[in-house]
């Protein structure tokens, strides 16, 4: 009698090849799947990043350019501050002369009375090269000067000549600021000693007077009132003044202005 062999190992073996082949299919269609989602995925995401990104570098550069714009704008705004600032000085120096709020206290220095003209060069010789200095000659005695100053300069220049070892003594004159004819020379005698203190400085070659001459003549008149002789002797003074003062000029303009003083002493 014969058997009909079945070959178990040989069936198994095509069974599990079968299975193979649809576990590769069935993988290469996941495969196949996955790509496609992963590649919508990065086409949709990756260009908007990029664009996020572009604009956000957008924003940053526009918030610099605003900053330096701003930072511009608040120089320009600081440097008419300075300007405006200047021009309200001004305009408030210029009400506080219309109100008479001027200085109106003066001195002079003097640094030696004497009788001998030689001993009054001598000490003179000492303070020429420094200060306004001069000789002035009252009643055959011999005055020696230092110059007049307000009298907040003329302190500190006493304080200067004390430590040099110069002996000097103070006579001050002080004008009525509420009398118009007093506080107007007080006002002309300021802007004269301006203009010998800024003519005597080492720097300077001479100074134009054009402007104050101007200044002067266009005053109020004052026709009356106490020392009014005076005050029109001063105008006319500076109306004759010279276009531009030099240093050397500086000690006859100070013996000039002494003489004024000396009318309210």
């Amino acid at each position: 009698m014969r058997y009909t062999r079945y070959n178990y190992k040989k069936t198994k073996k095509n069974s599990g090849l079968a299975k193979t082949i649809l576990s590769f299919l069935a993988m290469s269609v996941f495969v196949v799947i996955v790509g496609i989602m992963l590649a919508n995925i990065i086409i949709h995401f990756l260009p908007l990043n990029d664009a996020s990104e572009t604009q956000a570098n957008s924003e940053a550069v526009n918030q610099s350019e605003n900053i330096d714009n701003s930072e511009a704008e608040n120089a320009a705004d600081n440097s008419e501050d300075v300007q405006a600032s200047s021009a309200v000085d001004n305009s408030t120096e210029g009400q506080e002369n219309v109100q008479g709020s001027i200085n109106t206290s003066f001195m002079a220095i003097q640094c030696g009375y004497f009788a001998n003209e030689d001993n009054a060069k001598e000490a003179y010789n000492k303070i020429a090269n420094g200060y306004g200095a001069f000789i002035y000659n009252e009643s055959d005695k011999f005055k020696v000067l230092a110059g007049v100053y307000t009298t907040a300069e003329g302190q500190s220049i006493m304080d200067t000549l004390t430590s040099s070892g110069i002996d000097c003594a103070k006579v001050s004159f002080d004008l009525n600021s509420n009398d118009k004819v007093q506080s107007q020379i007080a006002g002309i005698y300021n802007g004269y000693l301006n203009i010998l203190d800024t003519a005597f400085k080492d720097n300077v070659k001479s100074v134009y007077t054009s402007d104050f001459k101007s200044w002067v003549k266009e005053l109020d008149v004052i026709s009356e009132g106490d020392k009014n002789d005076v005050l029109t002797e001063l105008k006319n003074h500076v109306n004759d003044m010279a276009a531009e003062i030099k240093k050397e000029d500086v000690a006859n303009e100070m013996q000039y202005l002494y003489k004024i003083l000396l009318s309210f002493s």
